[in-house]
């Protein structure tokens, strides 16, 4: 399944206090990240995505995603298997003047379902 979504980072966001918007993403495998930063945002901008508060997409400590004309797209294997099925776009913005916009997108590979095991775990979660 592939989530994605357009966000809009305001000026004069600093990267001590950066903008956070959530991605909802449901139980699976993230196979695929996509970043696409909108034309004009000449390198003033970053980008983190990060899982239960913790930056994974870029892993380095301290770094961020740069804001650029290239588009990144990078294979990923990472299991989301419990909860929160989500990840947190967080970027800053040193642009006085202008909001500067992002695309990401990330593929989830819903894992494979062993037949009556749903069923068995729906009636688990019941009796308790």
């Amino acid at each position: 399944m592939l989530y994605s979504k357009l966000v809009s980072i305001p000026a004069q966001t600093l990267a001590t206090n950066p903008y956070c918007s959530n991605l909802d993403l449901t139980e699976g495998v993230i196979t695929r990240v996509w970043v696409r930063w909108r034309f004009g945002s000449g390198n003033l901008c970053g980008l983190q995505l990060r899982y239960a508060s913790f930056a994974y997409w870029p892993l380095t400590l301290g770094e961020w995603f740069p804001s650029t004309v290239h588009p990144l797209e990078f294979s990923e294997h990472y299991p989301l298997t419990t909860a929160p099925f989500s990840i947190d776009i967080v970027g800053y913005n040193q642009d006085d003047v202008y909001a500067h916009t992002v695309w990401v997108a990330v593929l989830v590979e819903r894992p494979v379902s062993v037949p009556g095991l749903t069923r068995l775990l729906e009636y688990l979660a019941l009796e308790s």
